[in-house]
C-alpha cells in the first residue's frame, strides 16, 4: 500500500467521492427530484427531499431557493424542454397525405407523453398544483391543436365552407382534445393503473387517428352542409 494511502494512525484513507461541477451536481438534484415526485407526488417538504436524495436541505437550497422553483423545474425538464418544435412542421407539410402526418407526429409524441415520469408528474400536477399544467395546454392548443384543425379544414372544406367555419372552431378543437386523452390514457393504463397496455401501442395509435380523422370530417362535411341550405338574398333584395 502506498503512503499516500495510509493516514497518520496507519489506518487506510478512505477514497474521496470525486467533486462534481455545479451544472452536473443541479443536474443530479433534479433527476433524483424528479424521480421522487413521479413516484411519490409534490407534498414532501424539502427537508424530507433532501434526506431522500442524500444530500442537505441547504445544498438542495444552493441550487434551489425553495420548493416551488424545484418543481419548476422538474415540470419543465419532464415537459416544456422535451417540446419539438419539428411536431409543428410535420403537421403543416401539405406535401403529404394529411393522415400519413398525424400518425407521423402522434407516433412521435407518444414515445414522450406515455413514460413514467411524464404520466405521473402531469396527473400529479393536476392534483397538487393547480395552474402548473396551464403552460403545456396553452403550448398544445396553439402549437398542436388549432393547425390539426386548421389542415383538417383545407383537406375537407372549400374555400368558401372553411372561411364560415372557421369563425368557431370550439367543438373541432375538443375533438383534437379527444384524441390526445386517447393517447395519454394509453400510458395511465400502465403507470397509474397498473394495468396492461395494448399488445401494439403504434397500430393503436394509428387507428386511433383514422378515427379521429373519420370523425372530423363528417363534423366538418356537416357544418358546410348546413351552409350550403342557406341560401343569400339576391343583390339589391332586402330582408323582410
Amino acid at each position: 500500500m502506498s503512503l499516500s494511502a495510509v493516514t497518520a494512525t496507519g489506518k487506510p484513507a478512505r477514497a474521496r467521492a470525486p467533486k462534481l461541477r455545479s451544472s452536473d451536481r443541479r443536474e443530479m438534484i433534479l433527476r433524483q427530484a424528479l424521480d421522487y415526485f413521479a413516484a411519490n407526488g409534490f407534498t414532501a417538504s424539502t427537508r424530507d427531499l433532501a434526506t431522500a436524495m442524500g444530500i442537505t436541505q441547504s445544498l438542495l437550497y444552493r441550487y434551489f431557493p425553495n420548493k416551488q422553483a424545484l418543481i419548476e423545474a422538474v415540470y419543465d425538464e419532464v415537459t416544456l424542454s422535451r417540446w419539438n418544435p419539428f411536431w409543428e412542421d410535420i403537421i403543416k407539410d401539405r406535401s403529404k397525405p394529411l393522415e400519413v402526418r398525424l400518425e407521423e407526429y402522434y407516433l412521435d409524441y407518444a414515445k414522450l407523453v406515455l413514460r413514467h415520469e411524464w404520466v405521473r408528474i402531469l396527473i400529479f400536477a393536476g392534483f397538487e398544483k393547480s395552474g402548473i399544467n396551464d403552460r403545456l395546454f396553452k403550448l398544445l392548443k396553439e402549437r398542436i391543436f388549432r393547425p390539426v384543425v386548421a389542415e383538417c379544414i383545407a383537406e375537407y372544406c372549400n374555400d368558401a365552407a372553411a372561411l364560415v367555419i372557421s369563425e368557431n372552431l370550439d367543438l373541432e378543437l375538443e375533438l383534437v382534445w379527444g384524441l390526445h386523452a386517447s393517447i395519454f390514457y394509453i400510458g395511465m393504463r400502465k403507470w397509474v393503473y397498473a394495468t396492461n397496455m395494448p399488445k401494439d401501442v403504434n397500430a393503436t395509435i394509428i387507428a386511433l387517428v383514422s378515427s379521429f380523422l373519420c370523425g372530423m370530417k363528417a363534423r366538418l362535411l356537416f357544418r358546410a352542409s348546413n351552409l350550403a341550405q342557406v341560401t343569400p338574398p339576391r343583390l339589391g333584395e332586402q330582408a323582410h
